[in-house]
């Protein structure tokens, strides 16, 4: 970090992005003073080391925005030096702010609201500088703002809220879970602590009755054929293969599949599905089983051409 040899102000800090740390002249400027032991210096411009003697941090309000503290955190104390140097990279990091140089004005605004909250100058030697920045002299708990390396929840005054919308926010635990939560994150603006009635609730942890089993007994294949048709697929393949087919035989489970491109294909492949049964293993499809969706309702006519089907809703059969 590079230092003039001129004199300044014991509140007069001034922005260097080429420091690592924070350094100030004037012990008064920090808080919770440790002893610095290490072998480490600060280097100036003309190469000379100037000793460490110790490290603190401290707090400043903002101007235009009080309630809000800047910390200075790793704060050196250097007696030798003579400016008090603001690290551009550790306060941006530690108050979740960003710098704005201009000709004449140097700018420190919030990462979150844009808000400008501290104003500096171009002094008479050409340097930004942020004049009179008073620690605060409080011992009261002051309110940072929250750093990048560690989590942090913003609070803000309001009204009760109800248990229902708490009950959603947290994914619809159930009561004792709802109960720990509050007690463990110290959640004081419930009203209606005891559960209500939920819609969702019901509708999503409830179960089907059972369904009864079937006592048909298939003992031959090709007595019954399920087929179901599966797409469009969500995202269109190279290959250009957006929907399969299915047949499934009741006795065996047995399963042919079979790519398409589109719904239009469902009954020539069905065609095809039907003459290699015939072909291969000389037997009839006595029946076929489908969930009546539009793709099958084209196969009327050409089972009306063939002389061992008959039609009827959601079924194939043999006559």
């Amino acid at each position: 970090m590079i230092a003039s040899s001129s004199s300044s102000s014991n509140n007069t800090w001034y922005p260097d992005s080429g420091a690592s740390n924070h350094v100030t002249n004037v012990s008064q400027n920090i808080q919770q003073f440790t002893p610095f032991e290490g072998p480490d210096q600060i280097h100036i411009g003309n190469g000379q080391g100037l000793h460490i003697n110790s490290t603190g941090v401290t707090t400043f309000p903002s101007a235009t925005n009080p309630k809000f503290q800047f910390a200075l955190n790793n704060l050196l104390f250097v007696p030798s030096i003579t400016k008090n140097l603001i690290s551009v990279s550790q306060f941006s990091k530690d108050n979740s702010v960003f710098f704005e140089f201009h000709p004449s004005v140097c700018l420190v605004k919030s990462q979150d609201t844009k808000e400008i909250l501290l104003q500096g100058l171009v002094g008479p030697d050409g340097l930004y500088q942020f004049p009179a920045l008073l620690p605060t002299t409080s011992t009261q708990p002051v309110q940072h703002f929250k750093t990048a390396t560690s989590p942090s929840v913003n609070t803000t005054s309001q009204k009760s809220v109800s248990f229902a919308t708490w009950h959603s926010r947290l994914g619809h635990p159930n009561v004792d879970v709802m109960k720990l939560v509050f007690r463990n994150f110290n959640i004081q603006s419930v009203n209606n602590i005891e559960s209500t009635f939920c819609v969702s609730c019901c509708l999503g942890k409830s179960h089907r009755l059972p369904s009864n089993f079937s006592k048909t007994v298939y003992t031959t294949s090709f007595e019954l054929i399920f087929s179901n048709l599966w797409g469009p697929a969500p995202a269109t393949p190279t290959c250009g293969y957006q929907y399969y087919l299915t047949f499934v035989d009741a006795h065996t489970r047995f399963t042919w599949i079979y790519l398409l491109k589109n719904k239009a294909q469902t009954l020539g492949i069905f065609k095809q599905f039907h003459t290699m049964v015939k072909n291969q293993y000389n037997q009839p499809i006595k029946a076929l089983q489908t969930d009546w969706g539009g793709e099958y309702r084209t196969f009327t006519t050409y089972l009306n051409d063939v002389d061992y089907f008959y039609f009827e809703k959601k079924l194939f059969s043999k006559s």
